[in-house]
């Protein structure tokens, strides 16, 4: 049994055409700053879970502080980093330009006493 060619012609554009979605460079359409900002008050290890491992993990205070670099998706040198407290509590986070709905910025739990 022989294939036409046409047939072979026409499968190889749509499959280049699912690749091109695939490869598509467009952003997400909720910037990670918003996907971070629901786990405010949340354990580290839960945007951990979401997220994977973050990129830089370091003591800072008595917590740490966690960054995510997102240089995929047209939005090279993102990064956003969630600061914990002691208990692993993510109490603040500092975002760059591209990461958020604003361009920059930093969210902090109420009543934390952080900024």
């Amino acid at each position: 049994m022989r294939t036409p060619s046409g047939a072979l012609v026409l499968l190889a554009i749509a499959a280049s055409l699912a690749g091109c979605e695939i490869l598509d460079n467009t952003p997400p359409e909720r910037p990670p700053s918003v996907i971070a900002a629901q786990y405010v008050g949340k354990p580290l290890l839960q945007l951990e879970m979401r997220w994977s491992e973050p990129w830089n993990l370091r003591a800072a205070g008595d917590g740490q502080a966690a960054t995510w670099r997102f240089d995929q998706f047209n939005m090279a040198g993102c990064t956003l980093t969630a600061d914990t407290d002691a208990s692993g509590i993510i109490t603040k986070l500092v975002w760059t330009r591209g990461c958020g709905p604003k361009g920059t910025g930093a969210l902090a739990v109420p009543g934390s006493g952080l900024p």
